[in-house]
């Protein structure tokens, strides 16, 4: 039995289009409608909000711009962007332009509904004028869909959900270790051709990402992390306000994934910011590696593909300390379609270029750091193809390929570029204006600090551990034990594979499927991890974990080439010729270091031995920025009685209250300020103090006796304590 594709339904005929957009879009009138009334009905709001936002606008232009048959993986891949990116330009547009006519909360519900079904109706007369003759039927097999594999896969999230349940409730983890087992084995099972099609495979790597996401963001029933705490309170202020005031000198605030995006979810929504942050966000992450997949299978197979976005995934930043840093997961999703874009030959010119403006200037709005990243990438790729471009140049590179017996089949290596010199500079002259323009110019001058301190410590901190942070990671003493040199050993062993694989790919680009500006980015992204390891104040700027993940973005499957290069080597070691079948089982010997590489980064095989993992998911002792209802009320409480007077608060708790109240707080304890006490804090009877040494921030712990000396406690609520003079 087959159905019409939803997945596909730019390529439906306009009549049962429109007939299910337009239904859509009244049954989201219709529930707004009851709320009002006063009749909630649980869970319809949240759905049919998301769906709206995430998939209409972005399918209604796409018919606009006549983008048909580019397959399922494309078409919801760049209907999510262009639905996250209008979502986001629209809310600009109108906290610009409604002041102006007198409307002084343009981000409020009222606002907000008309005006986002405004431009619904008007995408829909516009697609049915451009594109009302256009119909390619396309189907799906519910027999592949419901297949007892696929549908175990989809039951995977739902562990995840179920596992979280028992740890804010129970504090109890065992379903969480059974869950990172279990996605183990089923991954072993996959490559193995034991357990889904290779078809199913984007859509299994989506279910595996957003159970790894939700087994961490859905622990608590707060925000807990870092960046995220500043996120939250900077899209509270745009919601409570109804408006977003872009001269607030505070990085985050110019950053248009949370002061719009967020509050326009929430408000369609009808759900809390923090619960946007915890669901939302990490179901719009997923399409990252989503969309890795494509851009992998298109430069290699389904098998590489798929093992190369598990190793994306196994890293514990991205489902760990990617979930504080909300404005990036957006930003990241921005990244691999604009990389998709750059090696997708499906789409015509004028469409290509109008998608890579829309997603690099989203891109742009949605985090700072990845912008300065991503625009570098774009320079130092039009130099280098620039200077490979030359006749001299070319030459002594055919002589090379030819030396070690490759043919350079003629031609020059950046032939038919498909990112021209006119989007790099309308890129990075949109960035830069708006990064001066908007919030103080607090991002511009971010980046510009960052400079300075490169430059000033270059010389005398070069290959400094102290200064380094990379360095200072790979220099550092693993802990005692054979576990922790088997963990160490495989962290750099996936190092070595990716080196050894990017010189693979330097000399086999083309029977590899790597062309012109991918390749460059290759090189250009392992030589961000080099400067990260070496050049002072580089990786501390961002984070050198954080680093890693996005190059990650374009090096997973040069790990995996890398990997299966050195199997196919030692075959030739032992005398044995190089098959199809060895190839298939140097995957599957891949698939089970990684599944063990995966085990080690989730944290199970610390939980297992009984060695207590830094993780909330398995450790609820140690001290972290995790807050508990008491702890939420006092601050709340603090916030709402302490007027303009300052309040001192340790490294962690002082996140709570930026989650609250950017201002107000400080780093010394004087006479006239509040001191600010959590649960971890009366335990423990410390305080963790902070110290930025050489580009990296350090926590120690001091008794907080002498903070509280001659001060009155205010209050108390078993969960904190405030005290005050």
């Amino acid at each position: 039995m087959q159905i019409g594709n939803p997945f596909r339904m730019n390529d439906w005929g306009m009549k049962k289009f429109l007939k299910i957009v337009l239904s859509l879009q009244l049954a989201l009138w219709g529930i707004i409608a009851l709320d009002a009334l006063g009749i909630h009905i649980p869970i319809i709001r949240p759905l049919i909000g998301f769906i709206y936002l995430t998939f209409i606008p972005g399918v209604i232009i796409l018919r606009i711009l006549k983008l048909h048959r580019i397959g399922i993986i494309e078409t919801i891949l760049y209907e999510v962007g262009l639905s996250v990116a209008s979502m986001m330009a629209i809310g600009a547009f109108i906290n610009t332009a409604y002041p102006v006519f007198g409307i002084s909360n343009p981000i409020s519900t009222t606002s907000l509904v008309f005006t986002v079904s405004a431009m619904i109706l008007l995408l829909c007369f516009l697609c049915y004028m451009r594109d009302k003759d256009f119909c390619d039927s396309s189907f799906i097999s519910i027999k592949n869909v419901f297949s007892p594999s696929v549908l175990f896969y989809f039951l995977i999230p739902f562990i995840a959900v179920f596992g979280t349940y028992m740890i804010n409730f129970y504090r109890i983890h065992i379903v969480i270790v059974l869950l990172i087992f279990l996605i183990s084995i089923i991954f072993i099972l996959t490559i193995f051709d034991l357990f889904i099609p290779n078809d199913m495979y984007p859509f299994a790597v989506f279910l595996i990402s957003i159970s790894l996401l939700y087994q961490n963001s859905l622990i608590s029933m707060h925000i807990w992390g870092w960046d995220i705490q500043g996120e939250l309170c900077i899209a509270n202020l745009v919601k409570l306000n109804s408006i977003w005031d872009p001269s607030m000198n505070y990085a985050m605030n110019g950053m248009l994934s949370v002061v719009m995006l967020a509050p326009i979810y929430s408000i369609f929504s009808d759900i809390s910011l923090t619960w946007v942050f915890k669901i939302f966000y990490p179901i719009l992450f997923s399409f990252v590696p989503f969309g890795l997949y494509r851009i992998f299978q298109k430069q290699s197979n389904e098998k590489i593909a798929f093992l190369s976005c598990f190793f994306f995934m196994s890293l514990n930043t991205f489902y760990y300390e990617m979930l504080i840093l909300s404005r990036q997961q957006i930003a990241e999703l921005f990244l691999v379609l604009l990389t998709l874009l750059m090696i997708d030959k499906d789409i015509g010119r004028m469409n290509r270029s109008i998608l890579f403006i829309i997603f690099g200037f989203s891109l742009a709005v949605s985090h700072y750091g990845l912008s300065y990243i991503y625009m570098f990438c774009l320079v130092a790729m039009w130099l280098i193809l620039a200077i490979s471009d030359t006749s001299q140049v070319q030459k002594v590179l055919n002589y090379f390929l030819q030396f070690i017996g490759k043919s350079s089949r003629g031609g020059s290596i950046i032939e038919d570029r498909t990112i021209g010199a006119s989007f790099i500079l309308m890129f990075i002259t949109f960035s830069l204006t708006w990064y001066i323009y908007v919030s103080g110019s607090s991002a511009f001058e971010a980046i510009a600090n960052i400079g300075n301190n490169i430059a000033d410590h270059l010389s005398k901190d070069f290959l400094n551990p102290d200064a380094a942070q990379g360095l200072k990671l790979v220099t550092a003493k693993s802990a005692p034990g054979f576990l922790h040199t088997i963990n160490k050993f495989i962290n750099y062993l996936n190092q070595f594979f990716i080196l050894f694989g990017g010189l693979i790919i330097l000399t086999k680009y083309r029977q590899r499927g790597f062309e012109r500006e991918n390749l460059a980015f290759i090189m250009i992204n392992i030589g961000l991890c080099l400067a990260g390891l070496y050049v002072p104040f580089m990786a501390s700027s961002l984070n050198m974990s954080r680093l890693y993940q996005i190059t990650l973005i374009y090096l997973a499957p040069i790990c995996l080439i890398g990997g299966i290069a050195l199997l196919e080597i030692a075959c030739k070691v032992i005398k044995k010729s190089w098959t199809d079948k060895n190839m298939a089982i140097s995957v599957r010997l891949l698939s089970i270091y990684f599944a063990a590489f995966f085990l080690f980064q989730s944290g199970v095989v610390w939980d297992v031995t009984e060695v207590s993992p830094a993780q909330i998911s398995f450790n609820s002792t140690f001290d972290f920025p995790r807050f508990n209802d008491k702890e939420v009320t006092s601050a709340e409480w603090l916030i709402d009685k302490r007027g303009n007077k300052f309040t001192f608060a340790d490294g962690y708790r002082s996140l709570l209250l930026s989650s609250i109240d950017l201002y107000h707080l400080t780093s010394s304890f004087d006479k006239s300020s509040h001191i600010y006490l959590g649960t971890f804090n009366i335990m423990s009877k410390t305080v963790k103090k902070s110290s930025f040494e050489q580009g990296t921030l350090n926590y120690f712990d001091v008794p907080y006796s002498s903070i509280i000396k001659d001060r009155d406690l205010v209050y108390a609520n078993g969960g904190a304590l405030v005290y005050y003079r």
